[in-house]
């Protein structure tokens, strides 16, 4: 067969000219007889095809035209298995590489939530010096997660980046979940540091409560004084201690004023007066800066002791008893027998004592430690013993006594004074006298049979001479 085209020869069953590739046309001489697989509108697009009306018409045809699967020829086209094949690759491709973007965007979307690959991506880039996307990454990461290392690094490159109030916020709520880590006040002094805000150093320490932050820093901040006594009513309180860290001096007020520099210099502990004291006090380190005012109020109600107890009630006796009284051992009582109401300056209680012959009359009181007195107890006592030898009878009995002994007693007198009871006994208490001074002995007569006795003060009791 000749190509049509080239006049080249073509060999039989080659579909193509093997020359210039022109493709061969076949037509056979026999009536057409379509099978049901074959798509007759895609036949006639590629194959010029005689009119049918025409044949229909001409009552001469009697030959059947038949077309082939294998004989039909497509212009331009491949046979239909090489399609498919082609067409299984294409979409095996299509979903290798929809199955590729898928794992891609997955490994994005979990790196992008990751709290660890974006702190070391945000940490890369802002070692490289990439500070505005560093920034970025850094603030997507501290949406990941509420941890300290992620506000430090977000609020570091603020700090290299000269953007300090937006590192302050950063290291101000860190603090909220840290309030215990020095570093973060460390760095957010770096940054008042750089703004000049002296201030702004000064609140944060004032603020933290922390004494060990207040002397690293007592450059820039003083620490108002500490009272070693809170504010409130109080029953005598000790003395108000004041203390503040670092080097530099307190002054005080008592008036309830605001103290300056020219107030009263802390010294030592400041004692409380009765009724309401106002005390204020600032610190003012060795720079000169002064500290907020504290002020404490306190309300003294000072404790009053109890009088003391009489051993011996008021009254009329005709056996003599010893007076005294009894009290708390913290109280000191003092005592008068005048009549007059007893202050520190009068005699001190420490023993009881004789009981005076006929009327007399004491009065006691109990001072504490810090010189309250107590309300005075009054003792009124009249003492008239049943005697058979008169008092008169007794004196000179005893100054009889010792002159027959051999002692001289010119410008002596004998006085009976006191009565003492022993037992079922009841004596003369007698007191020596030179010119009108007591000699300090004493001696005593038995009221019913008249003997003489020596007597012992501090013992209480009578010895035969």
């Amino acid at each position: 067969m000749q190509c049509k085209v080239c006049n080249a020869f073509i060999p039989e069953g080659y579909m193509y000219c093997p020359v210039c590739g022109e493709e061969v046309i076949i037509v056979s001489d026999f009536e057409i007889k379509l099978e049901d697989n074959i798509d007759v509108s895609a036949v006639s697009e590629t194959t010029e095809l005689p009119d049918l009306k025409d044949i229909a018409n001409k009552p001469d045809v009697t030959k059947e035209i038949v077309v082939k699967e294998e004989d039909l020829i497509i212009p331009n086209s491949e046979p239909l298995p090489m399609i498919r094949k082609r067409l299984i690759i294409f979409f095996g491709i299509i979903a290798a590489i929809f199955t590729v973007a898928a794992i891609c965007g997955g490994l994005m979307i979990y790196r992008y939530f990751s709290y660890s690959h974006q702190f070391e991506k945000a940490k890369a880039e802002y070692e490289s010096g990439d500070l505005k996307q560093a920034i970025q990454t850094a603030k997507h990461l501290n949406t990941l997660g509420n941890d300290e290392e992620g506000m430090i690094l977000l609020a570091d490159i603020y700090i290299t980046d000269h953007n300090y109030d937006a590192a302050i916020a950063v290291l101000y709520k860190a603090l909220d979940d840290y309030p215990e880590d020095v570093s973060l006040y460390d760095r957010i002094v770096d940054c008042y540091k750089a703004e000049n805000n002296s201030d702004g150093i000064g609140e944060l320490i004032s603020n933290s409560g922390n004494t060990t932050l207040a002397l690293r820093y007592s450059d820039y901040v003083s620490i108002a004084p500490s009272f070693s006594l809170e504010g409130g009513s109080y029953i005598e309180p000790d003395p108000i201690k004041l203390s503040a860290p670092g080097e530099g001096t307190i002054y005080y007020t008592v008036d309830g004023s605001t103290p300056t520099a020219d107030s009263l210099t802390y010294m030592g502990p400041i004692p409380l007066e009765i009724g309401t004291n106002v005390i204020s006090a600032i610190f003012v380190n060795e720079k000169g800066i002064t500290s907020d005012v504290v002020t404490n109020t306190y309300d003294v109600e000072l404790d009053v002791p109890d009088p003391p107890e009489l051993l011996v009630e008021s009254g009329s006796l005709s056996t003599p008893e010893l007076i005294g009284v009894t009290a708390p051992e913290d109280k000191t009582v003092y005592y008068t027998s005048d009549g007059s109401t007893p202050t520190v300056e009068s005699k001190e209680y420490t023993a009881p004592f004789l009981m005076p012959l006929g009327k007399s009359t004491y009065t006691f009181v109990c001072v504490s430690e810090n010189g309250l007195v107590s309300d005075p107890v009054v003792a009124n006592y009249n003492l008239n013993m049943n005697v058979a030898i008169a008092k008169d009878m007794a004196e000179y009995a005893i100054s009889y006594q010792l002159l027959s002994m051999g002692e001289m007693n010119i410008g002596k007198t004998y006085k009976a004074e006191y009565g003492f009871s022993d037992g079922a006994r009841s004596y003369y208490i007698i007191n020596e006298y030179n010119q009108k001074s007591p000699t300090g002995r004493m001696f005593a007569v038995d009221i019913k049979s008249g003997e003489l006795f020596r007597f012992s003060k501090e013992e209480k009791k009578c010895i035969r001479f």
